[in-house]
């Protein structure tokens, strides 16, 4: 999954989230400190959690900032203590989300629309967590940003937006998000079920697995299978597998400054070249030559901490 920043049409360039990352940009009009991080959550939540995240700011305001970014096979909950912003995706032109809000699984490259203070906090979920974690039907809140007020009672996320507002470092804010899930943990001691196995089997095959591989362990019938994974992940498994696959072929592209395209998309077992590019263009809207040339600049400029841990 790639991130793509673009100041005022200046310059383009390509982000890795869920990855930490330290920014400074420097533009012709624009001069931003940014801070992305990436945080593991605790054993317990590892079978549903992929990572938590805090984006922010550092309290200065950004300009025409639009963030752009392909699907990448996962669900969140976001927690957003800063200025509105907006979404552009297939079915919305361009939607202010709301404050607090579920995003489910995007299906095409979407557009964030920035223009104030940044300060967001959220939990990124496996990919079929909401359904066993809150019982939640995840094939509803496809490409969709629902309000936490929608879903949840609203003293409860009032609640927990305030205190990671008023929080005093990242690493308490990640305490209160994974506070906030542990609550639901606690109350239903939800476990993992085949669907949930199968959606994380794909993740960690990068995509690259055919679904008669996936119902080899599980007693019931093709059609009945993709029927309970489209409702926990809210995809059909051969999609979500495409999604996984390309999100796996852009991470191995970001940071390089040339890529052996034939030797990738072989890695990636795509039955040739024409079937490689329609797919990097459906879903990220550029040709791979372009996404490398943006990836390239990126390169330049960013350094990549290490991951961290919740202290």
């Amino acid at each position: 999954m790639g991130f793509i920043l673009c100041i005022a049409f200046e310059k383009i360039l390509i982000l890795q989230p869920h990855k930490n990352l330290y920014l400074l940009i420097s533009f012709k009009n624009f001069r931003c400190h940014m801070t992305y991080h990436k945080f593991n959550p605790c054993e317990t939540l590892k079978p549903f959690i992929e990572c938590y995240f805090i984006w922010d700011s550092a309290g200065e305001a950004v300009h025409n900032l639009m963030v752009e970014s392909p699907p990448a096979g996962f669900c969140s909950i976001v927690f957003n203590h800063g200025d509105d912003y907006a979404i552009q995706n297939k079915k919305y032109e361009r939607l202010v989300v709301p404050k607090q809000f579920i995003a489910g699984q995007s299906i095409y490259s979407y557009k964030l629309f920035l223009d104030g203070i940044i300060a967001v906090a959220g939990i990124v979920f496996k990919p079929a967590a909401l359904a066993t974690l809150f019982s939640l039907p995840t094939y509803a809140y496809t490409e969709e940003r629902i309000s936490l007020h929608n879903v949840f009672k609203r003293s409860l996320t009032d609640a927990f937006a305030e205190k990671i507002k008023h929080a005093n470092s990242d690493n308490e804010k990640v305490k209160l998000l994974e506070d906030f899930v542990m609550m639901f943990y606690n109350e239903y001691k939800p476990v993992p079920d085949y669907i949930d196995q199968a959606a994380n089997l794909i993740v960690e095959r990068n995509g690259m697995i055919h679904i008669s591989e996936l119902l080899k362990e599980v007693y019931m019938s093709r059609r009945n299978f993709e029927r309970r994974f489209f409702k926990k992940v809210g995809l059909s498994p051969k999609y979500y597998a495409r999604i996984r696959r390309m999100s796996y072929l852009m991470n191995e592209i970001a940071g390089k400054k040339k890529v052996d395209w034939t030797y990738l998309f072989s890695q990636c077992e795509f039955y040739d070249q024409s079937h490689f590019i329609k797919d990097f263009m459906e879903f990220t809207g550029r040709t791979p030559e372009e996404y490398l040339k943006e990836n390239a600049e990126l390169a330049n400029i960013i350094e990549k901490p290490k991951t961290e841990d919740i202290q």
